[in-house]
């Protein structure tokens, strides 16, 4: 049986890749209510039971709370950078900027995927207000792939290689950009909870908790959901290529369970293995993109059937949004 990971060495070119991209959305000069959640790939070597991060490579960003991968078809292009490094993909990693270390059900969902793309894929979550000398502001995790645990997910040990104190680090990384102010001068850890009320934000956590248990704001107010077709490639007669289906939430409540499936025509074959998707939770102002990988059956223009995408509120009320169809031209 192949060991698992238990220990993960982030260098200190990879530690300040990923932290300067999680303070350019979420930082102390920026209203909290605009900070946002980045998402990246991480490249570099696995030794038995240890992998050393070489490099973070940043992707996007998201919501205050929520940014999931949702185009995987960039694989090749990490892939061919790595090779470059001579290192591998070993995971992704994301920011949780102010409420801590943890996989969400959408982080775990994620990391299933990797894992079953790439054996030994870690996952690693960064929070730079919780930087301390001895709290180095990434923690690592792996999900277990079979349910027989109790846990759906377990920590890694991690270590970072440099001599440098973490907060004198951010400090730096913060000062490179014009920033001398410090997230403890705009956030108190004992008064999170009152200025996640203030901004009307809900940590993925919570909205997996009983009702009576939410803000105020979050139990009455209302998702506004729309969604449309995204091509972002020309699409080719009998080779595959992807369409996308962008959901954006501008409402300010939750929508919750958000179902979206792609349905088979005559115009395309669908390859993607999941023509369904369930999205947990989509906070206010957050957008997905959901990725389908079709082959077109003939050239000239194809149509993309129109679809509804359903979910519920707070109070388990069923809404639904529609997606127009779209016509779209297929070239040789």
């Amino acid at each position: 049986m192949k060991d698992m990971i238990q220990s993960v060495i982030i260098t200190q070119e990879a530690y300040n890749g990923m932290f300067r991209y999680v303070i350019e959305f979420a930082n102390p000069n920026r209203p909290y209510r605009f900070w946002r959640e980045v998402i990246g790939w991480l490249v570099g070597t696995v030794d038995e039971e240890t992998i050393t991060v070489i490099k973070a490579i940043p992707m996007t960003s998201g919501s205050s709370i929520f940014v999931e991968i949702s185009d995987y078809t960039i694989i090749p292009k990490i892939a061919e950078e790595a090779e470059k490094l001579n290192t591998v993909i070993v995971g992704w990693f994301h920011s949780h900027p102010s409420f801590g270390f943890f996989l969400s059900s959408v982080d775990i969902r994620t990391q299933r995927y990797q894992q079953s793309l790439f054996d030994d894929a870690i996952a690693l979550v960064c929070d730079p207000t919780k930087i301390s000398t001895i709290e180095l502001g990434i923690h690592g995790y792996q999900v277990y792939m079979e349910h027989i645990r109790g846990r759906e997910y377990r920590e890694l040990d991690i270590s970072v290689d440099m001599k440098e104190l973490y907060p004198e680090k951010l400090s730096g990384l913060l000062a490179e950009v014009g920033i001398l102010t410090s997230y403890s001068d705009v956030i108190a850890y004992e008064d999170l909870a009152e200025l996640y009320a203030l901004e009307g934000i809900s940590p993925p956590h919570l909205a997996m908790t009983k009702i009576g248990e939410l803000l105020a704001s979050e139990k009455n107010a209302l998702p506004n959901l729309k969604a449309e077709y995204v091509i972002l490639q020309p699409l080719q007669r009998k080779k595959e290529g992807y369409i996308q289906i962008k959901i954006s939430n501008s409402g300010e409540g939750i929508a919750f369970v958000v179902d979206v499936a792609l349905p088979p025509t005559y115009d395309y074959k669908l390859i993607s293995m999941y023509p369904r998707r369930i999205i947990d939770q989509l906070n206010y102002e957050s957008t997905v993109i959901e990725t389908f990988k079709i082959k077109p059956t003939k050239e000239g223009e194809i149509f993309l059937p129109s679809l509804s995408i359903y979910y519920r509120t707070i109070d388990q009320s069923k809404y639904q949004v529609h997606v127009q169809g779209k016509t779209v031209k297929v070239v040789k």
